[in-house]
This record gives C-alpha cells, structure tokens and sequence, in this order.
C-alpha cells in the first residue's frame, strides 16, 4: 500500500505534467505565443493541424483559405505553426524573395529515387548552386536563339499536332484536347531536354500517351498522406492498413524506370556525337548541360538521399523533375486556354489576323513539304502583344499552381504582413490562387480577360506583374518559365492560325483545389475547323 507521501508525490507529479501539457499545448499557442494575435482560420487552429489536415484531404484548401483572407485580412493563422500571407509587401516580397528556406513538404512530395531535385532542395546556397547548372540553357535569350528547339519544334507542330487537328477538322470528329494537351507540352519539351531522336512522341503514340498518364496521376490519390504526415503514413504502411496501395508503388517505379531508359539513349546520343557530330535537333540540350556539371562535382552525403553518390541518379531526379513539371503545368493552361478561347470566336479572330501578321506565318497545308516550311523568328512570336496576353490572362485565372508553396521562416524572428516576432521554424505560404484574384490589382477577378493586359496603364501593369505568381517569385521560382511560354505560344500560334475551335462538349471545368490545378472532369471535346 503506497505511503502518503507517494501518492502526495504522485499526485504533484501528474498536476505538473498537465500543467506543462495544457501550457504547451493550449496556453502558450493560443494566449502568449506572438501567433496568438494572427486572426486563426478556425477556433482548433491555434491548438492542433487537424482542420488544416481536413481542407487539404478533402482538396477544399485553396478557395477556403482565399475566402478566409477576404475576411480576416492578409494573414491568417491556419494551423499552430503555419500561416498564409496574401500581400506582396511583408508578404511575397519578404518570404519568396529572402530566399526562405524549404520545408520537408517538398521532398516528401516531389523527390524522385529517393534524392533531392533542385526544387526539393530545403536551403537557398545549395539551390543556387545546382540552379546555376542550368539557367543560361533555360534563360529567354538561350531559348529563343536556340537552333535545336527552334527545329525540334517545327517538327512537333508539322508532323504531329497540326495533321491530328486537320484530321479531325476534315472529317468533323471532335477533338478531346485535354489529353492531347499533355502530350503536346511534353512532346515539345522533350526534344530540348533529351534531343529529339530521345524525346517523347505522345501526340501520335496514343497508347504511349495513355499508359505514361495513368502512371502519373495515379498516385495522387495517396500523396496526403506521404506529404504532410510522412511519419503517421510511415507506421500506417508498416502495418499495412493504409497508405501508398501497390498500384501507386508500381507506378511511380514504371515512371522512374522509364526516365532511367531515356537517360541511358541520351547518354549513347552524346558518346556518339563525339565521334561524327550531332544535328542540333538531336542534342540533348538540357540533359548535356547537368550531365556535364555534376560530373564535376564531388556531391556531399546526404542521410535524406541515400543516393546522392550516384550521379546518375542526381542527374535523373532532375530530369524527371523537369519533364513532370513541363507537360503538367503547360497541358493544363492550354486546356483552360482553349476552353476559354472556344467561347469567344471575336477574340479568336483578332488573335489569327495578329499571328498573320508575321513575316512567316505557321499556315499549314499537307502538300507543303515540311523541310521548306519556315517558322516565324521565335523572338517575333514572342512579342506578339494578343497572344502574350491571352496566355498571361490564362495563368492568371487558372494557375497551374494554384496552391500553398511552403517555406519555413528563418532564425531569430521575422516580421510579415505587419506582425512582428513570427517565431523560427514557422511555415508560411502564400497562394496563387489567393494573389490572383486581388480585386484591387485585377478588378472582376473571376472573369478571363485577355484586354486587361493590353489596356493596363504603365502603373496598373507593373501592379499586376509583381502580383502575378503563376511561376513563383524570388530566387527559387519556376526555372522552365520561358520554354513553358516559348511552348505554349508555339502551339496556340500553331492551332489558331489554322483553325477555329468551339466547345463540343467539356466535363467538369472546376478547377482542382489542391498543389495543382488542372480541370476536375478531365475532359474538353471542341469542335474543330478549318480557318
């Protein structure tokens, strides 16, 4: 029988323990913390994730967090340790331009063999370092003077995309785009990244298409759980009651396996082209260049990637990185782009009369042999002022990347949106989704207005394009932004010159509420005709 004295005892000890849990965990985050003066999302916000675990689950984060910031202001608490900030001054400017570092979401999320990608790469030196690689062959000047895209992408548009559209204008069959859409992007990038001999051809390759799609998306199913509770899913797997299911295993190491294989014919393209040359449409531009830089590189042991001695694992991380990136975030713009476009043929008309204009239009006729077919200067498409505005407006109203792109606040304290003494080790984030639909910056944000870019006065322009994050900002913004609009604008120029589009038939248009944006019903059937 225990003594007085240790119950006593006893009894002290398990009011200290409550004492310091009910302190931890309710007083000190909800009362004392300098996050306790931040407007909360929900009432449980201060105390627990659980509600932002919930908008995030059920994919509602996005519109929910854009509502809560008309709201309660340009700061919001969503979780204990994480907020959304929705302003460019003490927002934007300060967390994405100072070069915050990255949490863990992003490795758990988009890390490929198990190894870091530049974009998962938590500290900003070690990002700049490895962006540094390969920015002079992704910088505008390098694209647009580049003989191999230049090329590369005549052959996409003349031998694939623009006979498969006048096929189904000809025999008046609708088109789906929205599948087409992620092949044309990745057919285009391909040839740059891998040469074109190695790169993709899914326009023409249905059943390619279709298999490497499925692949893709498939595990998006599950990501939840491996980004933001990595430790809770990690037991939950080993006890086999819930998380990554097989199918999602198996494809995500078919997608792997086969980017290994493209690496492996990129590398014989380059031992090849040592001996008797390289045409430039086969050089593997992009690959070539990381190859070379990390094989100089004496690359430190990380216990996060087990793999970063093997450079060709480095190498293909990156690779697969970049080319998921590449026909995702395109083939989505250019599904809501055509969506859009196909409702309005006024403005379909002005844009064709624009592309015309050009000293070498990219009119297509089957009984023009392609090796006579001479493409407009790459650097008169990109001035085209319609068409730069109608992909700028598209980006803006339905942001490939509309969601949370986290960073961690650095050490002692920050300050943001006017709160001071936002502890270390805070995750912030801003949203595009949110950024884009300032009234005051874009006024009637919801509707697609391509003249809005045209008409801005200089002051009202330089407003919008310090809030327009379709590509991030700061230091660790989107290296493929310039290829991504030298694509995008090479296949509309493409598409438009030749034919008129209407809606035959869409699914869903809702954008997805998530990291990405693409349209929930997958699917967008126009009606196709020749100009």
């Amino acid at each position: 029988m225990l003594s007085d004295h240790s119950v006593r005892l006893s009894y002290l000890i398990t009011c200290a323990l409550v004492s310091f849990l009910v302190y931890k965990f309710i007083v000190h985050p909800g009362f004392i913390s300098p996050l306790a003066r931040i407007p909360a999302a929900h009432w449980s916000s201060p105390f627990c994730p659980l509600w932002s675990w919930y908008i995030k689950l059920y994919e509602l984060e996005n519109t929910t967090v854009w509502t809560l910031h008309q709201t309660k202001g340009s700061i919001v608490r969503i979780g204990p340790t994480e907020l959304s900030v929705n302003c460019y001054e003490g927002g934007i400017k300060t967390i994405y331009g100072a070069g915050f570092d990255k949490p863990d979401w992003y490795f758990n999320r988009f890390s490929n063999y198990g190894v870091d990608t530049m974009f998962t790469m938590k500290h900003s030196k070690p990002h700049a370092v490895r962006k540094r690689m390969l920015s002079h062959v992704y910088s505008k000047s390098t694209v647009l003077a580049s003989p191999n895209f230049r090329n590369h992408a005549k052959h996409v548009l003349f031998d694939r995309l623009l006979p498969l559209w006048s096929k189904h204008a000809d025999e008046r069959v609708p088109l789906d785009v929205y599948p087409l859409n992620f092949a044309s992007a990745m057919d285009m990038f391909m040839g740059y990244q891998y040469g074109s001999k190695t790169g993709s051809n899914l326009i023409q390759d249905v059943e390619k298409r279709d298999s490497f799609l499925d692949n893709f998306f498939r595990p998006r199913s599950t990501i939840f759980w491996t980004t933001e509770i990595p430790r809770i899913n990690f037991w939950i797997e080993r006890f086999s009651l819930k998380g990554l299911d097989n199918s999602s295993s198996v494809a995500i190491k078919a997608i792997e396996d086969w980017n290994l294989g493209l690496l492996d014919r990129a590398e014989e393209t380059i031992l090849n082209a040592i001996q008797g040359g390289i045409e430039d449409e086969d050089r593997p531009v992009v690959y070539e260049t990381l190859r070379q830089k990390i094989s100089e590189l004496s690359l430190p042991q990380d216990k996060r990637s087990r793999l970063t001695d093997d450079k060709r694992i480095v190498v293909a991380s990156d690779m697969l990185d970049h080319l998921a990136a590449a026909h995702e975030t395109s083939g989505d713009t250019l599904t809501y782009l055509f969506y859009e476009l196909s409702q309005n043929l006024e403005l379909q008309s002005r844009l064709r009369a624009e592309l015309l204009s050009l000293p070498n239009s990219l009119t297509f006729t089957f009984s023009v042999p392609i090796s006579t077919v001479k493409p407009p200067d790459p650097k008169a498409l990109d001035a085209l002022p319609m068409l730069d505005a109608i992909i700028h407006e598209t980006l803006r109203r339905w942001p490939s990347v509309p969601g949370a792109q986290p960073r961690v606040t650095p050490s002692p304290a920050c300050t943001l949106a006017g709160y001071k003494n936002i502890p270390a080790g805070t995750r912030v984030q801003s949203y595009a989704y949110c950024l884009h639909r300032n009234a005051d910056v874009f006024p009637d944000p919801e509707t697609w207005r391509p003249e809005r870019w045209l008409n801005a006065s200089p002051t009202q322009l330089a407003d919008m394009r310090r809030w327009f994050w379709a590509f991030s900002s700061g230091g660790r913004m989107c290296i493929g932004s310039n290829i991504a609009m030298f694509s995008m604008k090479h296949i509309v120029a493409a598409l438009y010159t030749n034919f008129r589009t209407e809606i035959y038939e869409a699914g869903d248009m809702t954008q997805g509420d998530g990291f990405f944006g693409g349209p929930r019903g997958k699917k967008l059937m126009l009606k196709v005709e020749r100009a």
